[in-house]
């Protein structure tokens, strides 16, 4: 039984903290599950408050970006994709299978498309399968996405660049969410729309 404690406190709790040391700043009583990853972390930071509970992978697209949760934050089995900025509240609930990403990936000229597809089997080629090593981005938008206290998000919904989602706010499963969600409001659909105000007494 205590060998087993052990285990858990070494797997969810210390090793991420080890492993990702040069950008990882967390409250020592959040915990980590087991799939929660940390991918192209240099230069760029996640900031963790108290009580979270995370199994995201976060993946940072070029440096400098950041990814904050605040307080009693749960992540399930999703993906976090950062190229500037993603900020989680207090007391928020995000499903298994939920996408956060905070830009377009790429230029709407099919001819800067064409050059990141170069660009990306020269990199791949050259550094060791870091396809990203080199990408322009200076033609690509973004903006941070926010996701306000008390928010719930649910299952494979999918949240894109500049979005804010209201407090209390509850985004059903597999929403594509494309502009901000009012607070204390339910949204569904591809694009998500307000299908119900939420009263709170």
């Amino acid at each position: 039984m205590i060998n087993k404690a052990i285990n858990f406190i070494l797997n969810k709790i210390i090793t991420p903290r080890k492993r990702y040391s040069g950008c990882l700043v967390s409250a020592n009583s959040s915990i980590f599950l087991s799939n929660f990853s940390i991918t192209n972390f240099k230069n760029n930071k996640v900031k963790i408050g108290e009580e979270c509970v995370l199994g995201a992978n976060i993946i940072f697209e070029e440096k400098d970006g950041i990814v904050e949760f605040g307080d009693r934050v749960y992540v399930g089995s999703s993906k976090i994709i950062c190229k500037n900025k993603i900020v989680f509240e207090n007391d928020i609930l995000v499903a298994w299978g939920v996408t956060f990403y905070d830009h377009n990936s790429h230029s709407l000229d099919y001819r800067d498309r064409q050059k990141d597809i170069r660009q990306v089997f020269a990199d791949f080629k050259s550094s060791g399968g870091n396809y990203l090593r080199n990408k322009n981005w200076t033609n690509v938008a973004s903006s941070p996405i926010i996701i306000k206290s008390n928010a719930w998000i649910g299952m494979d919904a999918l949240i894109l660049k500049g979005v804010t989602i209201g407090e209390g706010a509850v985004v059903a499963a597999r929403s594509v969410v494309t502009k901000d969600v009012l607070p204390f409001t339910v949204v569904a659909g591809n694009p998500a729309k307000v299908i119900k105000t939420l009263r709170i007494e």
